[in-house]
């Protein structure tokens, strides 16, 4: 299992989110938590970057920013964005 941890920018982000996807981003991190890789890279130029994406939400409508940071077992979430 790894570590959540959330920058404060992007929590301010998660704080703007509608209230009708706070559980949506709190499965979110649970996923994060048992298996950060499983999401795409953030660059598909770096296949094996430790930058992640990952949607959530009502049709992909959010989308997540996190870095996997193995040796610690950690996952820092960066940046959070809704679309809608």
């Amino acid at each position: 299992m790894y570590q959540y941890e959330i920058v404060s920018d992007a929590l301010a982000q998660v704080g703007g989110l509608p209230v009708e996807v706070a559980v949506d981003y709190a499965e979110l991190i649970a996923f994060l938590e048992l298996t950060p890789w499983e999401g795409p890279p953030y660059s598909d130029d770096i296949p094996d970057g430790e930058m992640r994406r990952m949607v959530f939400g009502p049709d992909g409508a959010g989308l997540a920013v996190y870095v996997v940071l193995e040796q610690e077992r950690r996952v820092v979430v960066v940046h959070v964005a809704w679309v809608r």
